[in-house]
């Protein structure tokens, strides 16, 4: 009875246990095939690589030739470069004249913002010209300071090449920028001594500044001659109106018009100031004297003489000569006339005088002047070539073209 119950239990579990044993097998078995199969794959494609003679040739030609070669030429043949900076900027001279108006003067040797940007830039094109180059050579030896025996054929110049090719040259080792908002000029020179890369610096920079100023020379010349020539003409000027008052003078019978006319007023003015002391004093002894005494006589006498005298002279200044009047009256119109344009031509005399001591001194002194913002100092230490720089990007870009043609010949091969 047993053993009818418990054998189809026995059946029962077992076929449960022997379906799930199957599932888990055939799980097993994919596991394994996959990763067979990716094994062999990988074995696959390792034995091309041993097979493609192209991927170490790559590599080689790629990859470790270039960056070997760049390497060995900078790290153990380029010559060392010694980098001097300058940075400065163009500033008028301090207390430099003012511009003055040129129907006064004709004085235009000031110097205004649209010179000094152009002075910037003419400074600019100096340093990089041929004549800069040529002045260089007759101070330093230029160009032994680029062709010695210890500079590397790479960098070094051949002293045997004309100007023209030394003038590219010339480009590389010294090249200038312009700040557009400060306009501030930055300088770089690069030579294979440090001393020779400061001393040419120092003599781009003299030679600069000479030049800018012996530029505007001829117009400050130009405008002290004008200035000369206008103050001749303000004294030619003053002159005739100094001899047209002194003709009138002459011609008119008196030293000064006006000052006579007013010389004519005080006399009267003091006359009458006179008179009425003196009649004060009458009246006053009047009441201790009789009419009939002698000093109320003389009292009266004195302020008789001093009518008579004050109406010669009203006489005089009045004529009733309508001729003699009219030529007074002329004479005195006339003469007004000249004083006024004697004051002006003066004014103007004064003016242009200055104004020509002013273009004088300008023409005498110099305008512009460096302003070093940074000061060139020897270099303690090469900075160029940047070997680790160049060499690790030779290297990556190396590297990039060998993964890229790696990449390209699996494409083919596959």
């Amino acid at each position: 009875m047993s053993t009818e119950i418990s054998s189809p239990n026995s059946a029962a579990v077992t076929t449960a246990d022997r379906s799930t044993a199957v599932t888990e097998s055939l799980k097993r078995f994919a596991r394994i095939a996959r990763q067979s199969d990716h094994k062999k794959g990988i074995r696959a494609y390792q034995t091309h690589i041993r097979r493609d003679p192209w991927i170490p040739a790559f590599f080689v030609l790629l990859f470790l030739l270039p960056t070997m070669v760049t390497a060995g030429y900078f790290y153990l043949i380029a010559s060392d470069r010694y980098i001097t900076e300058a940075r400065f900027a163009l500033r008028p001279a301090l207390g430099n004249v003012d511009k003055v108006q040129s129907e006064e003067t004709g004085n235009n040797s000031s110097l205004s913002k649209q010179m000094i940007a152009q002075d910037t830039l003419i400074t600019t094109s100096y340093i990089a010209s041929r004549q800069m180059i040529e002045t260089m050579e007759r101070q330093m030896p230029l160009r032994e300071m680029f062709s010695r025996d210890g500079i590397d054929f790479f960098s070094r110049f051949d002293a045997s090449e004309p100007i023209e090719r030394f003038m590219l040259y010339w480009h590389k080792r010294v090249t200038t920028s312009v700040d557009s908002n400060g306009g501030i000029i930055s300088l770089k020179v690069a030579a294979f001594d440090p001393q020779e890369s400061y001393t040419l610096t120092r003599a781009l920079l003299d030679e600069s500044e000479r030049m800018v100023n012996e530029l505007s020379l001829k117009a400050r010349n130009a405008a002290l001659a004008e200035s000369t020539r206008e103050l001749k003409n303000a004294e030619e000027r003053l002159l005739t109106v100094q001899r047209a008052m002194r003709d009138l003078r002459n011609r008119a019978g008196i030293l000064d018009a006006q000052s006579a006319n007013k010389n004519n007023l005080l006399v009267i003015a003091e006359l009458r100031k006179k008179r009425i002391d003196l009649s004060v004093q009458l009246n006053q002894s009047l009441r201790d004297l009789a009419p009939e005494r002698r000093p109320i006589q003389d009292l009266k006498a004195q302020i008789q003489d001093l009518d008579d005298n004050i109406e010669k002279i009203e006489r005089q200044m009045t004529s009733t000569d309508p001729d003699q009047r009219r030529l007074l009256s002329e004479a005195m119109t006339e003469f007004e006339g000249l004083e006024n344009e004697r004051k002006n031509a003066l004014l103007y005399h004064n003016k242009v005088l200055a104004a020509s001591e002013q273009a004088r001194i300008v023409a005498n002194r110099q305008i512009e002047f460096f302003t070093p913002v940074v000061n060139p100092v020897v270099p303690t230490s090469a900075i160029e070539p940047r070997k680790h720089l160049i060499t690790s990007i030779v290297a990556l870009v190396a590297m990039a073209l060998f993964g890229f043609s790696v990449l390209i010949r699996k494409y083919l091969y596959s």
